[in-house]
């Protein structure tokens, strides 16, 4: 059931993903140059609603979390990596699968990238990644750890600020935002 589950949420988030047309370079590179901010906004919008009904849920139905560290200079490399080919390449992991379903072909070359830097990343682990991870590990710290307060709470609030910005944001620079 698990399986099917997970289906149905990756053909929902497929289906968004396309309908904002966030599979396509050109209105990434848009929303990357903020002249069109649907991208950032579907994308706030999902963050803030997965996050309070995760942790909400998490209330009914006990979940494990589990917490990465906090490696500050790996993930500004790693963010840098990320950001550069998300610029260059026009897509994102999830966002060049459904480019990929659309027919579009310089989806695959996103795919093929992603699958070397994965394994670039995992031969240098032990002589680059790792060394440069404990530069500033800052270890297993939560905002809810940060802010003393229930995670729950945290993300609730975090998650209405959220969908409170998505909200005020125009999707077009020098229109008026919805609502």
């Amino acid at each position: 059931m698990d399986r099917f589950y997970a289906l149905l949420v990756g053909l929902a988030m497929g289906a968004l993903i396309q309908r904002v047309r966030a599979s396509s370079p050109e209105m990434i590179a848009r929303n990357l140059r903020l002249e069109n901010l649907s991208i950032i906004k579907f994308m706030a919008t999902t963050i803030a609603i997965g996050t309070i009904l995760v942790y909400l849920l998490n209330l009914v139905t006990p979940m494990h979390f589990d917490i990465k560290p906090t490696y500050v200079v790996g993930v500004l490399v790693g963010g840098l990596v990320f950001g550069v080919g998300f610029g260059v390449g026009g897509y994102c992991p999830g966002t060049c699968v459904v480019g990929i379903g659309e027919g579009r072909r310089d989806a695959i070359w996103s795919i093929v990238g992603g699958v070397v830097g994965a394994l670039a990343f995992t031969l240098t682990f032990t002589t680059i990644v790792a060394p440069m991870n404990k530069l500033m590990d800052l270890g297993k710290i939560t905002l809810a750890d940060v802010l003393h307060a229930p995670a729950v709470a945290v993300a609730v609030v975090l998650g209405i600020v959220f969908l409170g910005i998505v909200a005020l944001l125009p999707t077009e620079p020098g229109a008026k935002a919805k609502g």
